[in-house]
């Protein structure tokens, strides 16, 4: 009779226990040998776990026994092949079909009896209860670090390190993270800032680049805010990267981790995610400049509007990006010309230019800026050490109130301190990485950005980027409506106020 093995283990526990792989092959070979069967394959399944049927060995074994590779299925043990009753029926259904029988070298059963088939699904039965039984407590375990606000273990988020005990912050990482924000704040999608990102060498662990989910998975991560987020599984059992908390039940409670942002920020760049979520890159995003522009006579806001003019000959030219005055598109009155996009981006971007040229300490305040966080390393250590010291005296705290010793109310009014005293630094880690020009550096950032990367921005980025460094631009026309405006003709235009956010 030919015979084939079937052997696995899922972790090194497993190897301590007897259960190795080699330990297995050559119990089933003995058994194979006082059976006088023949072997003709071994099934090797490493690192996998049986609560499936979905690992790369057994799809080969269920193929050769399709193909009548073998006569009898021999494992060491019933569980290391399955722990769910219901792949067990479908195994067991399967082999019949194909005359396949199935042994176990440990174990005693006889799967032609309605006894045997009895007490094999028992056995079955006892292994799928220890598996979910086991899952339970360290679920259960890693509950409960949570709630103290500890770290329930796996991969250590960007940005931080783990000794053991607690999370410390990796100062180049840190200085990605907060540049990672300032991006998507000024406006840029997630494609765009990990593509600025990635420009710069500001990468990721092991020089790996940033993508536009990875982007959208750290600003959703809540441990940046001082906060730990565990129970990410959804109803299919499987673990989402993106949006966890609109996919499955999840908990979330405080950590005394040092945060790279605080809970503020975290909740102004989510409402600006769930905002982009929700509008999409809809046809209105072709309008940059919605929102912004405003009509110098009657103080009305411009609306984006769509014309298409006709050649001669009836065919249409391409569609031109107009902004209507609202008070002219309602019939009240105004007589503003309606304003081409194209005009209304040269207009702007000029102004924008200017601004950045009549400024003349800007460029030299950059590099002042980039030199400044060079020579004042010493100072932002000495900042990052009392980060550290906070974040020790924080797990204090913590680990008082978990054990009785503190009142909520005292570990309330601590945590408080602390988190005062946390902000006050990181005011000052900020402010160590610039100069006062006085303007604001982060304005000053974003329109070298906005000037620099502008071509290279798609519809929805431009938008955001116009919405966010601009409450108003006030557009005047030195001349009226029907004065001669045509498609090739650009009217007098001009902006005579610009407020900025």
């Amino acid at each position: 009779m030919k015979a084939a093995i079937y052997v696995r283990v899922s972790t090194s526990a497993q190897v301590e226990e007897g259960y190795s792989l080699d330990a297995q092959i050559d119990r089933c070979k003995a058994y194979a040998v006082s059976q006088d069967w023949e072997i003709v394959e071994t099934y090797i399944e490493e690192g996998e776990s049986a609560k499936d049927l979905n690992r790369a060995e057994v799809k080969r074994m269920l193929s050769d026994a399709g193909e009548g590779l073998f006569d009898v299925l021999l494992v060491y043990r019933l569980d290391r092949l399955t722990r769910s009753v219901r792949d067990l029926h479908a195994l067991l259904d399967l082999f019949d079909k194909q005359n396949i029988k199935f042994r176990s070298a440990t174990e005693v059963y006889d799967t032609t009896t309605a006894m045997g088939r009895l007490f094999i699904n028992i056995v079955a039965s006892l292994a799928e209860w220890e598996r979910a039984n086991l899952g339970e407590r360290v679920r259960f375990g890693k509950e409960q670090l949570v709630r103290e606000g500890n770290w329930p273990g796996g991969v250590v988020p960007y940005g931080y390190a783990w000794d053991g005990e607690t999370m410390h912050i990796v100062p180049e990482e840190y200085t990605t993270l907060r540049e990672l924000r300032r991006l998507y704040m000024a406006g840029n999608g997630l494609r765009n800032t990990a593509m600025y990102l990635n420009s710069r060498g500001m990468k990721r662990r092991d020089d790996a680049i940033w993508s536009p989910t990875m982007i959208g998975y750290t600003l959703e991560n809540p441990i940046y805010a001082g906060k730990i987020r565990f129970g990410s599984k959804d109803k299919q059992g499987k673990y989402g990267f993106r949006k966890k908390g609109d996919r499955a039940d999840v908990m979330i409670s405080e950590s005394s981790f040092p945060t790279i942002y605080s809970w503020e920020e975290f909740e102004e760049h989510m409402e600006r995610m769930n905002k982009r979520v929700k509008y999409g890159n809809s046809r209105k995003a072709d309008y940059w400049f919605v929102g912004i522009l405003r009509c110098a006579r009657c103080g009305s806001k411009l609306k984006g509007s769509t014309y298409t003019n006709r050649r001669a000959d009836g065919t249409k030219y391409e569609p031109i990006r107009v902004y209507k005055c609202y008070n002219r598109e309602k019939g009240q009155g105004c007589n503003m010309p309606m304003l081409r996009q194209v005009v209304a981006e040269e207009m702007i971007m000029s102004h924008v230019t200017s601004v950045l040229l009549s400024q003349q300490e800007v460029a030299a305040g950059i590099d002042e800026i980039q030199a400044s966080n060079r020579n004042q390393a010493a100072d932002q250590e000495q900042l990052l050490k009392e980060l550290r010291i906070i974040t020790e005296r924080r797990k204090k705290w913590q680990y008082m109130f978990a054990e009785d010793m503190i009142s909520e109310t005292d570990f309330r009014a601590r945590k408080r301190e602390d988190d005062e005293q946390e902000m006050i630094i990181k005011k000052a880690l900020e402010d160590a990485r610039s100069y006062d020009l006085g303007v604001n550096p982060t304005t000053i950032d974003n329109l070298v950005e906005l000037n620099k990367y502008w071509p290279n921005l798609d519809n929805l980025s431009r938008k955001e980027w116009m919405q966010t460094l601009f409450d108003s631009v006030v557009i005047e026309c030195d001349q009226e409506t029907g004065e001669g405006a045509h498609r090739f003709k650009t009217l007098p235009f001009r902006i005579t106020e610009v407020i900025f956010n």
